[in-house]
């Protein structure tokens, strides 16, 4: 019985099968079930607390969801762009000098993803990421 489970769990609800088209779907589904409207490329916007991100799948590589983490605006102009992110994370934090904010990046491929959960819950290590990042850059300050 343990075996027949196993064999299942490809097909069961909520399983991605790391194809282009079921990730779409997923995506299209989500934002549905937020309000926004679609458009010819799906963007899921999210809101956590001060963070917002913004998940699509990466234009050059469509293997990679490319989930953005929006900060809240800086309001001081003399920050400068900060490299990398520290050492050990896979978020690059970047400094967007139109909008005065810093904005995080990460990549993470579709085949990590074996199901809708662990795109939620990459969607919002990658908000915790940056909100951690934000609070110890204010202590640096």
């Amino acid at each position: 019985m343990v075996a027949n489970l196993h064999k299942d769990v490809g097909n069961a609800p909520g399983t991605l099968d790391g194809s282009l088209s079921r990730i779409t779907a997923l995506l299209r589904e989500l934002i549905g079930l937020t309000g926004h409207e679609e458009s010819d490329v799906p963007v899921l916007e999210l809101q956590f607390g001060d963070i917002l991100t913004r998940t699509t799948l990466h234009v050059q590589d469509t293997n990679y969801l490319l989930i953005t983490a929006i900060l809240p605006k800086c309001g001081d102009s003399r920050h400068v762009c900060v490299p990398a992110a520290p050492h050990g994370q896979d978020i690059e934090f970047l400094w967007h000098a139109d909008e005065g904010r810093y904005i995080g990046l990460r990549m993470v491929p579709i085949g990590s993803l074996p199901d809708e959960r662990s795109v939620m819950d990459a969607i919002l290590a990658t908000s915790d990421k940056a909100s951690a990042w934000m609070t110890a850059r204010r202590r640096q300050s």
